[in-house]
C-alpha cells in the first residue's frame, strides 16, 4: 500500500467513525422520543439516565470498539478528555484497554471501573470533534482534492465531502444518520 492509499484509508475511518457516532446520537434520540410518552412525571435528567442501556458497553463487536474506542479517540481534541473526564487521552487509552479484553469478534469488559461506563458513553455521544489531521500535519489543498468526494457507508447512506470556499482549505462533510442531513466541519 501506498501512502496516498494508506491517507485514503485513513480519512475514510475518520469519516466512518463520525458517521457511526451519528447514527448512535440518532438513534438514541429516536429511543427517548419513543419513551418520552409513557414516561412518568419526574425531572428529565431522570427520565435520561433510566433510558440509558449501559449493557451495550459489556459486550462490544471488534471492528466498532477498535473504530470507536480505539481508534476513534483520535476523533477528539485533548482538552475534550481534560474537560469530560479530567484525565488525558492516553490515561483514557489506558483505562479502555485494562477494562476489556479481545474475545474472538468481540471486546468484553472484564475489569469494569467506576469511571469506565461515563467514559464509554461520552465517547460513544459526544459530537465535538476535532478536525481530520491536525493543521500542521494537513497536506496543502486536501480540502480541494477532496471537493465533491462521496463515501459510501456500509447502510447504504452516503457522506458527501464539500468546500465552502474553495480557496478557504475548510472541509465539510454532509452526513445523513437516519436519512437526516447533518453537517460537520472536518479541516
Amino acid at each position: 500500500m501506498n501512502v496516498e492509499d494508506e491517507f485514503a484509508v485513513l480519512i475514510r475511518r475518520r469519516v466512518e467513525s463520525r458517521y457511526r457516532r451519528m447514527c448512535f446520537v440518532h438513534g438514541e434520540l429516536r429511543k427517548l422520543d419513543a419513551a418520552a410518552d409513557k414516561a412518568p412525571a419526574g425531572s428529565f435528567d431522570d427520565f435520561v439516565f433510566s433510558s440509558i442501556d449501559f449493557s451495550i458497553y459489556k459486550k462490544i463487536e471488534a471492528g466498532e470498539f477498535t473504530l470507536l474506542f480505539d481508534f476513534g479517540l483520535d476523533d477528539y481534541e485533548e482538552a475534550f478528555f481534560a474537560a469530560s473526564f479530567k484525565i488525558s487521552r492516553s490515561e483514557t487509552r489506558a483505562l479502555i484497554n485494562k477494562s476489556y479484553v479481545k474475545a474472538g469478534p468481540w471486546f468484553l469488559c472484564k475489569n469494569p471501573n467506576p469511571l469506565l461506563l461515563p467514559v464509554m458513553r461520552t465517547l460513544h455521544t459526544a459530537l465535538t470533534f476535532a478536525p481530520l489531521f491536525p493543521e500542521n500535519d494537513c497536506p496543502a489543498g486536501l480540502a480541494a482534492a477532496l471537493d465533491g468526494v462521496v463515501i459510501r457507508h456500509d447502510d447504504g447512506m452516503e457522506t458527501l465531502l464539500v468546500t465552502p470556499q474553495k480557496e478557504s482549505g475548510r472541509l465539510r462533510g454532509v452526513f445523513h444518520p437516519f436519512g437526516k442531513a447533518h453537517t460537520i466541519d472536518l479541516l
